[in-house]
């Protein structure tokens, strides 16, 4: 069914759309409650030679479902200006109409916890640990048995820190919970170490450290073996954790040819 420029101005009007108006052209003056034969300018049947006590419904100019269909055209080509997807419901009476907003996504929290040692001054090591859990004693033999391969432990392996996200501070609606968050608090806790003890060599031992300290957008396999030059001098080593290597022993050799080269270092 074709609509005519006065039916299409009358459902919008309905809908309460602002129309616009060419200069010289004048909008045509309907009331709220007009029906659309009188919008058409036709005369129904039943004032044809009929009595007009009695009204044919089936002679109607423009029928419920057709005017639901119409209704429908005109807001698909108006569209909305808000960007939101729209689930339009109809039903039988004149204007009923439902707009409901798409429920947004729930956003996934980051959550981790790395610990952080101190063997010496001119060394850092991150290593990834299932949050909420401190590095067991097979962890802490392996990293010792690393650390005085390459002759950064002399002595006893220090009690790690723990690096925690989200900070206790940062938890609520308020709080930045995100990875670029994490990221501005690691860039801190590093730079401060790096300029207080002249760090030389940051061993990041995991996935999870490895994509947070590297400006590099690889995946963690392409990662490995990566050595990478930051702010204040330092550079940074990546290799797999420490319970990857527990689990899987072949990672041990691999992570030997990474970081031989540090045995020759002063």
């Amino acid at each position: 069914m074709t609509m005519t420029p006065e039916q299409r101005s009358w459902y919008l009007s309905t809908l309460g759309i602002v129309q616009y108006i060419p200069k010289g052209e004048e909008l045509v003056a309907l009331s709220f409650h007009s029906s659309p034969s009188d919008i058409s300018g036709e005369t129904p049947e039943s004032e044809k030679g009929a009595d007009t006590t009695h009204t044919d419904s089936s002679n109607t100019a423009f029928s419920s479902s057709d005017r639901k269909v119409q209704v429908a055209s005109m807001l698909e080509l108006v569209g909305d200006k808000a960007g939101r997807t729209l689930h339009i419901e109809l039903d039988t009476s004149d204007h009923s109409i439902d707009v409901i907003d798409e429920p947004k996504p729930n956003t996934v929290e980051l959550k981790f916890r790395l610990a952080c040692w101190h063997p010496c001054d001119d060394m850092l090591v991150f290593n990834q640990l299932i949050p909420d859990e401190s590095p067991n004693e097979e962890q802490n033999v392996l990293l010792s048995n690393i650390l005085k391969a390459i002759g950064r432990l002399s002595n006893d392996l220090p009690a790690p820190e723990l690096l925690d996200w989200p900070l206790d501070h940062a938890v609520g609606e308020r709080g930045d919970q995100s990875e670029s968050g994490a990221k501005d608090m690691l860039s801190v806790f590093l730079d401060t170490r790096i300029r207080k003890y002249g760090v030389l060599w940051v061993l990041l031992m995991g996935e999870q450290p490895s994509e947070l300290f590297t400006a590099e957008n690889k995946p963690y396999a392409d990662l490995l073996g990566h050595i990478e030059e930051i702010a204040g001098g330092a550079q940074i080593i990546m290799v797999r954790g420490l319970q990857e290597m527990i689990e899987e022993p072949d990672f041990k050799a691999e992570t030997w040819q990474t970081i031989r080269h540090l045995a020759e270092q002063p």
